[in-house]
């Protein structure tokens, strides 16, 4: 970083200087353009623009894009009118403002009564520039689309719905790297390795206010905690499980890993690039979570289920397909796989026989788990059964149960001195857990503190070195913090554990482990559009879904927000009607 900041000074000395001299053919005195936020005010007034712009240049991020906007507009009071000039003057304005400043050509606002017709490419330039300073702003403080790509929340969140995610309810974070492509997340379209962002200015992470904080079981969309190192190459990675799996040396100097292949340089990412992540927050700060047989406990009390749940279900019984060779079923008459008739996740596979699914008086998709793996169903259920694992709801289940030639319905969990595995969290040999045994964990809280000794400090190392930025090493079986001998810890954040709905498909705190609250983005507040994947056109929509708000026990429909769609159509329809009228007098 210290090599790149003697460019940002020139880049800061250059657009000051240029403002002094702007300012100066202006009219107005050459001080005002080297006072931050002042010299804003003074470049619009002399530019004869609406002073509320001010509050743009203000936002982070969005106020490079405006100071690059109004730069473009500066350049036509020194006779650069055409649309070329104008957007190069824009995207270079630490090199068009002093030159404008400095060189021979007089400042001169153009005459409106004599002003000429914008060219097509500049009308539109301006219109998208304003659309994208409008939409970021909109996006950074308000509100911001979202997608559901993954089955881990199934089926409260759908594969396919497309929602808003609510900015202010927690409140909005301002941007950590203001100066970013917009509308992207890590990486440039079109890219799986190049920065969509510049990290040599970074901000602390400030919330503004909001209407409240995160509360149990809300949805919450937040940045991925093991998204802060990942690698080039592959969709997603835990650069942390390859570390694990193949070695930290060989993920970190791209040495040949098994199948994998090479999987590209390392690359670190500051807080909000992250991956977001949707998961429904369990455990809240302060919290003693436990699960048992996957029943949630907190501080000792059983967790009450949120949304639709699906677990695991081993099903025995006759016209049950055979565990050991299972295959998708196709429906003679359509054709189809039944996960294409009942909306499943993964694109059909499924081994769910059609003679039972006759039997059952149910609407509600299900899918079934693939049945490859290393799990030994023998240790749970006698080979010479037949039998399968079906995840579906509780609600489902208990229709299983009553459903002729079903034998048994049984959940499915796995004993974790059996099947331990050291991706769960915290991946330490002293905590053998697993998603369906797991804990009891102490949530962190903010002014709380913790006694720290050789065998817990593997639950609260990340959250005092990565999330708290401190130092952190054991010698001799003694903690060293920040280089000092400690028994102790006092937190400066609140952390969360979040958790899938779908619980026996889901990466979530159970691997990765807390959410510190600088992490998280917002809510999950509502579904404008919901559409299935691999299915003609005509069954593509879930129309249920559509315009319904989302809470903390399930969907419910608003009529309100499309007759407000209709408004803001209508509103733009005549915005427009008028426009086209004006340019035509």
């Amino acid at each position: 970083m210290l090599h790149i900041l003697p460019v940002i000074y020139v880049i800061i000395i250059a657009t000051f200087a240029g403002f002094y001299k702007i300012f100066e053919k202006a009219g107005e005195q050459g001080w005002k353009g080297i006072v931050p936020i002042y010299n804003y005010y003074i470049w619009l007034k002399i530019l004869k623009r609406p002073l509320w712009w001010i509050f743009i240049f203000l936002v982070p991020g969005v106020g490079f894009m405006m100071m690059m906007v109004v730069a473009g507009i500066t350049s036509e009071s020194f006779g650069k009118k055409s649309s070329g000039k104008m957007i190069l003057s824009g995207l270079f304005f630490f090199v068009s403002l002093p030159l404008m400043g400095f060189g021979k050509d007089p400042f001169k606002l153009p005459d409106p009564t004599k002003k000429e017709k914008p060219s097509l490419l500049l009308e539109w330039t301006e219109a998208i520039s304003f659309a994208i300073i409008a939409a970021t702003i909109i996006r950074t403080f308000f509100m911001e689309a979202y997608t559901i790509p993954t089955p881990s929340m199934e089926k409260s969140m759908m594969v396919g719905d497309y929602l808003f995610v609510s900015k202010i309810n927690y409140g909005a974070r301002i941007p950590m790297t203001p100066i970013s492509f917009p509308f992207v997340q890590s990486t440039l379209p079109l890219t799986k390795s190049t920065n969509s962002y510049l990290d040599w200015l970074q901000y602390p992470a400030i919330r503004l206010p909001g209407f409240s904080h995160v509360q149990r079981h809300d949805i919450v969309v937040f940045n991925w905690p093991e998204g802060d190192t990942t690698t080039a190459n592959i969709d997603n990675p835990s650069y942390y499980a390859l570390c694990r799996e193949f070695g930290r040396d060989n993920v970190f100097n791209n040495q040949e890993l098994g199948n994998l292949g090479v999987p590209g340089k390392v690359i670190a990412r500051p807080v909000d690039k992250e991956e977001n992540y949707i998961k429904r927050c369990i455990g809240m700060p302060g919290d003693t979570l436990s699960i048992r047989a996957s029943n949630v406990y907190i501080n000792g009390k059983i967790d009450d289920l949120p949304g639709e749940c699906e677990f695991k279900y081993m099903i025995t019984g006759d016209g049950v397909p055979d565990i050991e060779n299972p295959a998708p079923v196709v429906d003679p008459t359509s054709g189809k796989t039944m996960g294409y008739q009942y909306d499943l996740s993964y694109k059909g596979q499924t081994v769910i026989d059609k003679r039972i699914l006759n039997k059952l008086d149910i609407t509600e998709p299900f899918e079934v788990v693939n049945m490859e793996g290393n799990v030994q169903y023998g240790d749970i259920e006698p080979r010479n059964i037949k039998g399968f694992v079906l995840t579906l709801t509780k609600k489902n289940a208990d229709i299983l149960k009553n459903t002729d030639g079903i034998k048994s319905v049984t959940l499915y969990v796995q004993d974790s001195t059996k099947y331990y595995e050291p991706e769960v969290f915290p991946s330490s040999p002293n905590y053998k857990w697993y998603v369906d045994d797991f804990g009891p964990l102490w949530i962190p809280k903010e002014g709380s503190t913790i006694k720290l000794n050789a065998k817990n400090i593997a639950l609260y190392q990340r959250a005092i070195t990565a999330y708290e930025h401190n130092s952190l090493a054991v010698k001799g079986g003694k903690i060293f913090i920040n280089d000092k001998e400690t028994d102790s810890y006092t937190f400066k954040m609140n952390y969360y554990f979040m958790m899938g709905d779908n619980r026996h498909n889901s990466e979530d705190s159970r691997f990765w482990g807390f959410v510190p609250e600088d992490h998280v983005v917002g809510k999950a507040s509502f579904i404008w559009m919901s559409l299935k994947s691999f299915v003609p056109f005509k069954e593509k929509f879930r129309w249920n879904r559509f315009f319904t708000f989302i809470n903390s026990d399930g969907l419910s429909r608003s009529y309100l927000i499309p007759f407000l769609l209709v408004i803001v159509i209508a509103m733009g329809y005549s915005y427009f009607k008028n426009r086209k009228k004006e340019s035509n007098s």
